[in-house]
């Protein structure tokens, strides 16, 4: 019986043990099972991180590139806006202008046109730049029909004005020209031309010089003695003709002084020397006169001129250049001398009167009387003719169909006279446009 018992307990205890084996079993498996979801739930939350990462990195990224770009076209704008700003200061900077004269012209046959002619005979273009204050660089071109005859650059020269701060508040004015200009000789040589002359031809004398050199000019104020101020300019320049180095030692001397002593009367007093010019010819021309009196004589020339100008009615537009002045009448004379040293001597005097009245703001009549006359017998190539003496009677008038244009109507007699000289057939009818701007 206890045997039975026994057996019957060991039965249940096996049985038990199986149970709780088979219990704990189950357990460990389902445990396994859980890790194994938890491992793989883990993994592929490691995975969304790294892809959340890789995109936040990639954000960043894109985000750097799109701050670059933004930053480049920030600088890029800035540089055009720069550029525009700078192009506007430079072109403000600039300044442009010009004249032209075209028309008919009609002569006797010993003159220009003796089959009469449309030309254009006067178009210059100028540029001025003026990079700061004091400074202005000036160039300009000569481009009429006769540019075959005469060289396309006419003006190239640097002006500098009041440079010396010192003088600022003293009664001096210090400027300078360097380069190749028109010298301020006498005053014809300011409306020497088709455009700017309140008659379409020039004096008989026309005396002008255009020269490479350096020119100190100025006022001295008057103030404290109740008149307007004195002006004075004096130049060095080569002094023989051509553009290019000087060919001789000689230097030419220029030296003038002009006053307004009164408000209506303006006085200016001019001397030009050229210097040594050798067997050159020389810068300034006298009634189209530049050469040697003699081939391969070495000469000078020396050149004195007064001028006086009365403005009847003065009016309110500047006098410069006189034909488009609104005064009611303007008067010039002028007086000079010349003589040419060398072995052989040559000399004369000239000189012309003028005068324009407006018969009202779009009318105008005007005249001169000019002369050139040489001492002694001696004869020389005046205005292309050969003579001893040249007298021009010039009368003209015109229509201004704009404050820069002028509709200008001008006839010339020319007489010359001297031994063995017979009057040239060299008479002038002139019909032209001139413009300015």
């Amino acid at each position: 019986m206890k045997r039975v018992i026994f057996r019957i307990l060991a039965g249940a205890l096996f049985l038990s043990n199986i149970t709780i084996t088979n219990s704990f079993a189950d357990e460990a498996l389902a445990r396994d099972e859980e890790l194994s979801v938890l491992k793989g739930q883990v993994q592929e939350l490691m995975k969304r991180i790294e892809k959340l990462e890789a995109e936040q990195l990639s954000a960043k990224e894109e985000s750097l590139k799109a701050t670059d770009e933004l930053k480049k076209i920030k600088e890029t704008t800035a540089n055009i806006q720069a550029q525009r700003v700078d192009l506007a200061n430079t072109l403000s900077k600039l300044k442009i202008k010009g004249r032209a004269a075209l028309g008919f012209f009609d002569s006797g046959k010993a003159g220009s046109y003796p089959a009469g002619s449309f030309e254009m005979p006067d178009a210059k273009l100028q540029f001025g730049f003026q990079p700061d204050e004091i400074n202005t660089l000036v160039l300009r071109f000569n481009l009429n029909n006769a540019t075959s005859q005469s060289p396309l650059l006419d003006y190239f020269y640097l002006q500098s004005k009041d440079f010396i701060p010192a003088l600022k508040d003293s009664p001096f004015s210090l400027s300078t020209r360097l380069g190749r200009f028109k010298l301020g000789f006498g005053e014809e040589t300011w409306t020497d031309n088709l455009v700017e002359g309140i008659v379409p031809s020039n004096s008989a004398a026309r005396a002008t010089v255009v020269d490479e050199g350096l020119e100190f000019a100025g006022k001295v104020k008057l103030d404290n003695i109740g008149l307007k101020p004195l002006g004075w300019a004096v130049s060095v320049s080569d002094g023989n003709s051509g553009v290019g180095s000087d060919s001789t030692a000689g230097k030419a001397f220029m030296g003038k002084l002009y006053h307004n002593p009164i408000e209506p009367l303006y006085v200016s007093g001019s001397y030009y020397n050229s210097g040594a010019l050798d067997s050159s010819s020389s810068e300034m021309s006298i009634a189209g006169v530049t050469s040697p009196i003699q081939s391969g004589m070495a000469w000078k020339r020396s050149v004195w001129e007064m001028d006086a100008r009365y403005d009847f009615g003065k009016g309110k537009k500047p006098l410069e250049p006189i034909v488009f002045s609104d005064s009611k009448a303007i008067v010039r004379l002028s007086y000079g001398e010349f003589k040419d040293d060398g072995n052989r001597t040559r000399s004369g005097n000239f000189g012309f009167v003028d005068g324009i009245y407006n018969l009202n703001k779009k009318f105008y009549a005007s005249s001169r009387y000019s002369f050139i006359d040489m001492n002694g017998d001696v004869t020389a190539t005046l205005n292309s003719v050969t003579a001893n003496r040249y007298d021009r009677f010039s009368l003209g008038g015109g229509y201004r169909w704009s404050d820069n244009i002028i509709l200008k109507l001008g006839y010339d007699w020319n007489r010359n006279s001297g031994p063995s000289v017979n009057d040239a057939d060299d008479n002038l009818l002139s019909a032209l446009v001139a413009a300015q701007f």
